[in-house]
């Protein structure tokens, strides 16, 4: 995560764009997705205009300090429930790494890989992401 905050540290320094402009655009959606689907990707970036904090917000700023510096390893033992994790193999906001480490310390946790998609996988792939959450919640009664 701090990776990443580096990275949003630095695009808002080095950004022209306006603070209406959601900070997390680049990030949702995978590379293939976004050369792909531009009208997609400009329709649900037009529908969270203005849903954000300005990017150039002190607010803005504190919100990203506080998910690098939430750190929930060591109490996710403690969920008890079957939880399913999904991630898609371009994600960049939480690469399958982090995802297996988490489904390491959830003793009923499911891990599902995408081949295809990003952060936003219930846009890029709502097909298969709605799948897998069927399958899951039919699997657990």
């Amino acid at each position: 995560m701090k990776v990443l905050y580096n990275s949003w540290e630095e695009h808002l320094k080095n950004s022209v764009r306006s603070d209406s402009d959601p900070m997390v655009m680049p990030w949702l959606f995978s590379k293939p997705f976004r050369k792909q689907n531009p009208d997609k990707v400009k329709e649900i970036k037009a529908k969270f205009t203005g849903g954000y904090l300005p990017r150039k917000s002190e607010a803005f700023e504190r919100q990203m300090k506080s998910n690098v510096a939430h750190d929930t390893r060591g109490r996710l033992n403690s969920i008890t429930v079957p939880t399913l994790i999904l991630v898609g193999k371009d994600d960049e906001l939480t690469p399958i790494r982090m995802l297996e480490e988490i489904k390491s310390e959830i003793s009923n946790a499911k891990l599902v890989v995408f081949e295809q998609g990003g952060h936003g996988l219930y846009w890029e792939v709502p097909h298969l992401f709605n799948k897998a959450v069927l399958d899951f919640l039919n699997g657990q009664n």
